[in-house]
C-alpha cells in the first residue's frame, strides 16, 4: 500500500512538473524532446504522462507541429479558481450592474501568459458572437478590445515580447497584423480604452477598459460587446464612462 501511494505521489509530481514547464514556456508550447531535456524524465515516461494529460484535456497536442500547450480545461480551472477573494468576486457586481443598465453582454478578461482569458461574463438581451465564446475561452493578447485594453498599458519591452510571440497567431483573425496592433495600442493609450467597431467580427463591436493594480499595471479588463447597428454619436463614449465608474469602484476595493 505504501509503495502504491509513493508511486502515485511520484506520478502526480511528474505531471505537475510537466504542466509547470509548459505553462512557463512560450505560447507556442513545447515539444516532447524539449520537455524530456528540461524535466530530466526519460522519453517513454514523459510521453506517457503527456498523453494522459491530453486525454484529460489538461494539455492540447498540435499533431502537425508536435507541440504541447495548456488545454481548455486548464483555462476553465483558472477561471473557477479566480472566484472567492479573486478578481471575479470583486467584479461580479459591476458586471451585473452594467448588464442591467445597458442590456449588453459584459465580460471580464484577464491575462494568462500571452493570452487574454474570459474569467466571467453576463450575456445581453441580444445574443452576440464574441471572440472568446464563453467563460474559459481565450484569444492571443492583441486580438480584441478586451486584450488590447490590457496590452496597451504594459511597458514597451513587455509589449514587444508579447507581440513577437503572438505574431504568428494573428493570422487567425480578420485583417489583424502586428502593425495594426501597434496602432490600436497607441489609440487605446490616448483615449484610455480600447474599441473595435466590427473589424474582427463583422457587425459586432466592443469597448473595454483596463483594471489596474496598485502599481498601475493592468491585471484585467472590463468591457461590453454589442451590435454595430446600435452605435450613434456619443454611444461608445457613454459606455466608456459607465466602465470607468465601475472600474473606479473595483480598484478601490482591491
Amino acid at each position: 500500500m505504501a509503495t502504491s501511494t509513493a508511486g502515485g505521489s511520484q506520478l502526480l509530481d511528474r505531471a505537475a512538473l510537466l504542466l509547470d514547464l509548459i505553462a512557463d514556456g512560450n505560447s507556442e508550447g513545447a515539444t516532447l524532446k524539449e520537455l524530456v531535456e528540461r524535466s530530466g524524465l526519460n522519453t517513454a515516461t514523459c510521453h506517457r504522462i503527456l498523453n494522459t494529460l491530453v486525454g484529460h484535456r489538461l494539455l492540447a497536442r498540435d499533431d502537425k507541429r508536435r507541440r504541447y500547450r495548456l488545454g481548455a480545461k486548464m483555462f476553465i480551472y483558472g477561471a473557477r479558481a479566480a472566484r472567492g477573494p479573486g478578481l471575479i468576486s470583486r467584479c461580479e457586481m459591476s458586471l451585473s450592474r452594467l448588464r442591467k443598465k445597458t442590456g449588453e453582454t459584459t465580460h471580464l478578461m484577464a491575462r494568462h501568459n500571452h493570452d487574454s482569458l474570459c474569467l466571467d461574463r453576463r450575456d445581453g438581451e441580444c445574443v452576440v458572437q464574441t471572440l472568446t465564446g464563453s467563460i474559459g475561452g481565450s484569444v492571443p493578447l492583441g486580438a480584441g478590445p478586451g486584450s488590447i485594453a490590457m496590452l496597451a498599458f504594459l511597458d514597451r519591452e513587455e509589449q514587444e515580447f508579447i507581440l513577437r510571440a503572438n505574431e504568428p497567431r494573428f493570422a487567425g483573425f480578420r485583417d489583424l497584423t502586428t502593425d495594426k496592433v501597434w496602432r490600436l495600442i497607441e489609440e487605446t493609450r490616448a483615449r484610455g480604452y480600447a474599441v473595435d467597431i466590427g473589424e474582427l467580427i463583422p457587425g459586432i463591436a466592443g469597448v473595454a477598459m483596463p483594471i489596474l493594480d496598485e502599481a498601475g499595471v493592468p491585471v484585467a479588463s472590463l468591457g461590453f460587446t454589442f451590435l454595430c447597428a446600435k452605435i450613434v454619436p456619443g454611444f461608445v463614449d457613454n459606455y466608456a464612462a459607465l466602465l470607468r465608474a465601475e472600474i473606479d469602484l473595483i480598484e478601490n476595493r482591491s
